[in-house]
């Protein structure tokens, strides 16, 4: 990549990733967006506001890691790929283990945007360490392109919090209204899944936000972090006339990331 410049930096326990991901999408910005917390370095790569490759320094999330994990190549064969990576500087880890015979080559764009997705989910996790952005375009052969739409990534990525406690309080108390927005342009490539779109269309400026979560076609933790990842994206907005009690909305720990 080429130098840029650092144009943002923040921490998550301030801002979390979904709210800076669509805000990144929403001005189809490019760059790389990087995350630090502990010894763990996350980035996640991005052009025209969509994500296109994540890269981490954590072992477990390598492809040979997660390829293994899944059960798509053994112990034997992640050492020999890994020791012909050592010797192969600047061949990636996926290439060497298609000529190898390891995976077949229709296998390998499947593998690298599971593992990227994982990676991604990830991050949504973290609800505090640093985060820097800086702007630029990438070398064709800088990075594997695939791409996650940024709404859809941050539609599932919310779905998918461990805990969402720390974003979920944002939404408000549990009195509060929503009113639904019309879809932006920028949003228009947004498919949800069918009890997705059901919980979007609940929003009426009449149900409470208690409502919302309880009577929603998920599991009140799940609605309440979709409910979120709808705020985020500019479906939904609080109703600046409604009361709120001032008691933010609990949620338990999730039971399961799709449940």
């Amino acid at each position: 990549m080429a130098d840029g410049e650092f144009i943002y930096r923040g921490n998550l326990s301030q801002t979390p990733l979904p709210e800076m991901l669509a805000t990144i999408h929403r001005h189809r910005v490019p760059g790389v967006m990087e995350l630090r917390r502990h010894d763990v370095s996350k980035n996640i790569y991005i052009v025209d506001g969509d994500v296109i490759f994540a890269t981490s320094t954590d072992r477990r999330e390598s492809l040979g890691d997660h390829l293994l994990a899944k059960g798509k190549i053994s112990k034997a064969q992640l050492r020999v790929s890994a020791g012909e990576m050592a010797r192969s500087l600047g061949k990636r880890h996926g290439t060497i283990l298609v000529e190898l015979g390891f995976l077949a080559p229709e296998d390998l764009g499947p593998a690298v945007r599971e593992q990227v997705q994982v990676m991604l989910w990830s991050m949504f996790d973290w609800d505090d360490g640093e985060v820097a952005f800086r702007v630029g375009r990438f070398r064709d052969d800088e990075v594997y392109k695939i791409k996650i739409p940024t709404p859809a990534a941050i539609v599932a990525g919310c779905r998918r919090i461990t805990d969402g406690r720390s974003v979920t309080a944002r939404l408000g108390g549990r009195s509060t209204l929503y009113l639904p927005v019309a879809r932006a342009d920028h949003l228009s490539g947004l498919r949800l899944q069918p009890e997705e779109q059901r919980l979007l269309e609940m929003v009426d400026g009449k149900a409470t936000l208690l409502q919302l979560c309880e009577d929603g076609p998920l599991s009140p933790g799940v609605n309440a972090r979709l409910l979120y990842a709808f705020s985020v994206l500019g479906m939904v907005e609080k109703d600046s006339l409604s009361h709120s009690s001032g008691i933010r909305i609990q949620v338990r720990r999730t039971e399961g990331a799709e449940d």
